[in-house]
């Protein structure tokens, strides 16, 4: 957590709201926002908590922790698009994670950074996805063969498993038949590389792909 050398600032004031059960992070957050355009819009230690400050506070980025005391990174800015709030947002690891850009990219985050790089790296990143680009740390290592990506379709069908819907239930609420449900189980198995119902949401999860 190097603070790094600093950018002198050249924008309007912009809003940080930061997603982070850690303390120490957020402390470093903070110092590494020091002095530039960036100012918190507020603190968050869970995404339950995220979402609620998002109902009263304006946020130009996000920058959301991976792993949070209640769920992933990927699957709070997945929520928050699915709702329409379309906050450009920057997910944060401890370190390189094989997959982590794969499944924020996923989740339609505009980015990735390293908890464990420079000042002027978080706020170079901060930077680049408020002003409507994308910045995806390289040193995370691609996603492993047979961890590839799921279809809509495909994480329809896994979204409903997850919340113990029988085959044809699943048939029921996407309009498709038993057998269809069927193929595309088999298919999300054999993307994620499992052999059970339990198996691949749980891989889902893991992956950030849910």
């Amino acid at each position: 957590m190097d603070k790094g050398r600093r950018e002198k600032p050249d924008q309007a004031a912009r809003t940080v709201l930061v997603v982070e059960d850690d303390a120490m992070v957020r402390g470093w957050v903070r110092l590494a926002l020091e002095g530039s355009e960036f100012t918190i819009a507020g603190e968050a230690s869970t995404a339950a908590e995220a979402e609620e400050l998002l109902q009263r506070r304006r946020a130009d980025v996000l920058l959301v922790d991976y792993r949070l005391p209640d769920g992933l990174g990927t699957t709070l800015v997945r929520s928050l698009r699915d709702r329409g709030l379309a906050v450009p947002s920057l997910l944060m690891t401890a370190g390189p994670q094989p997959g982590f850009n794969e499944a924020a990219k996923d989740a339609a985050a505009q980015g990735t950074v390293l908890k464990t790089g420079r000042s002027d790296e978080l706020l170079a990143a901060l930077r680049s996805v408020a002003d409507g680009g994308t910045v995806f740390d390289e040193r995370h290592p691609r996603r492993p063969p047979g961890h590839a990506t799921l279809s809509p379709r495909e994480r329809e069908v896994l979204q409903l498993v997850a919340a113990g819907q029988t085959n044809r239930a699943i048939g029921l609420e996407l309009s498709i038949s038993e057998e269809t449900v069927k193929t595309l189980l088999s298919r999300i198995y054999g993307k994620l590389g499992v052999r059970r119902r339990a198996e691949a949401v749980s891989a889902a999860h893991e992956r950030g792909l849910l």
